[in-house]
């Protein structure tokens, strides 16, 4: 697992951490000083153009390419932005390379394209509001065969991952102190390249609480539920799913097969009655039943361990009278319940809005779901989806799963970014299968916070085995149901 920050938390443990005079410096010369072995190491007998911004970023590239020109390596500057003052840092790094070679702005497309090209322009500070002088810089510098970011790509917002219409495309981005947000999501693992961090010493990640924290499958992979030889059905869960409105009888059938196969002793799925003989057909083990109304649910509601609420459900009266009814109950019963897809935009409904939501309850929107929750766009879930997660859970007052690439999960204490899968997941039909999977790992036991983290793990792990064996293109979600069993064993 990776601590990761806000550029304004990576400030403030700087201004905090550096209180004698010279730290900065030396912490700049020092993150230089690695810097240089990383290049040297990866590109030994390339030349070197660096650009340098007027902020310490800038600084960084001048001590960098000194250390590159006093290790006998052919190093030219570029003074980007010259009319700009200069930090106190980047000019006294500057006052010691200016009797190197720098070379104009106009020249950059005469440069030899095999050169290692540096970008030490604006790194945290940076901006992607770029003017079109600077946007055709970078856009030039995309043509060179090999490109190293310092800290942070220009062009890349580093808490957000938005890009300008321009951004700095690395190959590598060398990073200091801490990972910030920005390289983890949205473009920032597209433009970031490979991210190398040198926290030069000072421990940010053990001392400081993180914005977020990123795992992957090989972090979650102990909380998978393990099989005593003597065990049987009724140890491993009984899983209730509710789903199914007319017309989208696929979504329960899905979901109800991927909490069977991830596991859960016995599974039910409450559907519309026109559902009951397809479920049948495709999973005769899951004991399926026909609702009309909010009575057929409260008879079933004294049996399950844990609940699944919301695939295809939608704005009619089916729906909402079974929602309603079910979490009428759970004030009562505190059954650990998730609600997904139709369920979470009926949330939205003025009938729903008293109703309190236990804190172990959890919701699974992608990002459309979760713009109709918070009332704003989806453009505004996407452009900052850790911020997103938060204001959703502090709205609703419980555990968040918002989906999609870089999936948020968080409670009120902590917040937790999924560094795997990819487009492959992006399909009709993926929601669904999620949702059961993570039912099924609270029916065997996890609590919700360990099963929602377990169970994105797991869902994005098994994308990328099939995008491994067949591709990003044409997955039918219910071909990764066979990949999560594999995960889980």
């Amino acid at each position: 697992m990776n601590n990761i920050y806000t550029a304004e938390q990576v400030k403030t443990f700087e201004t905090n951490i550096f209180v004698s005079k010279g730290d900065d410096l030396r912490a700049m010369q020092e993150a230089a000083k690695q810097s240089v072995k990383v290049l040297i190491k990866d590109y030994s007998k390339a030349d070197y153009l660096v650009l340098c911004g007027p902020g310490n970023n800038g600084g960084d590239g001048y001590f960098i390419g000194l250390g590159l020109s006093e290790s006998n390596k052919c190093v030219k500057f570029i003074n980007v932005l010259e009319d700009s003052k200069k930090s106190p840092l980047c000019e006294y790094a500057f006052k010691k390379v200016k009797n190197l070679e720098f070379v104009d702005l106009k020249e950059l497309k005469n440069i030899s394209k095999k050169t290692v090209v540096i970008d030490a322009i604006f790194g945290i500070g940076g901006r992607i509001d770029l003017d079109n002088e600077l946007m055709e810089v970078l856009s030039v510098c995309n043509e060179f065969e090999s490109k190293v970011a310092i800290d942070i790509p220009t062009g890349l917002d580093s808490n957000t991952g938005e890009t300008s219409k321009a951004c700095f495309n690395a190959d590598k981005t060398i990073t200091f102190i801490a990972y910030k947000v920005g390289q983890r999501i949205n473009n920032g693992k597209n433009f970031c390249g490979e991210l190398i961090l040198k926290d030069l010493g000072l421990g940010m990640s053990t001392n400081e609480n993180p914005e977020v924290i990123e795992f992957s499958y090989e972090d979650i992979r102990s909380n998978i539920p393990k099989r005593k030889q003597t065990a049987h059905k009724g140890n491993h869960g009984k899983l209730l799913i509710v789903a199914g409105d007319e017309g989208f009888g696929g979504a329960g059938i899905l979901s109800s097969e991927s909490g069977l196969k991830s596991g859960a002793g016995l599974v039910k799925l409450l559907t519309r009655k026109s559902h009951v003989s397809a479920s049948l057909a495709r999973n005769p083990e899951v004991m399926v039943s026909g609702a009309d109304n909010a009575q057929d649910l409260e008879a079933n509601l004294a049996w399950p361990d844990s609940i699944v609420a919301g695939p295809g459900m939608f704005d009619n009266f089916w729906s909402e009278q079974l929602l309603y009814k079910l979490l009428e109950s759970l004030i009562d019963s505190n059954i650990p319940t998730l609600l997904d897809a139709g369920a979470l935009r009926l949330m939205t409904r003025k009938a729903f809005t008293k109703i309190k939501l236990h804190e172990q309850t959890v919701l699974t929107p992608h990002p459309g779901e979760a713009a109709e929750m918070l009332k704003i766009t989806t453009e505004e879930i996407q452009n900052n989806r850790v911020k997103s997660a938060k204001e959703l859970q502090k709205k609703y007052g419980c555990i968040i799963v918002l989906k999609g690439h870089g999936t948020i999960i968080c409670n009120k204490q902590n917040a937790y970014l999924c560094s795997s899968g990819g487009p492959e997941l992006a399909v009709a039909g993926s929601g669904d299968i999620l949702s059961g999977v993570i039912g099924s790992l609270i029916a065997q036991g996890l609590t919700p916070w360990d099963a929602a983290i377990t169970g994105v793990g797991i869902h994005a792990q098994a994308g990328e085995a099939f995008a491994n064996d067949v591709g990003e293109i044409g997955l039918a979600a219910s071909e990764i149901i066979a990949y999560i069993r594999t995960q889980l064993n």
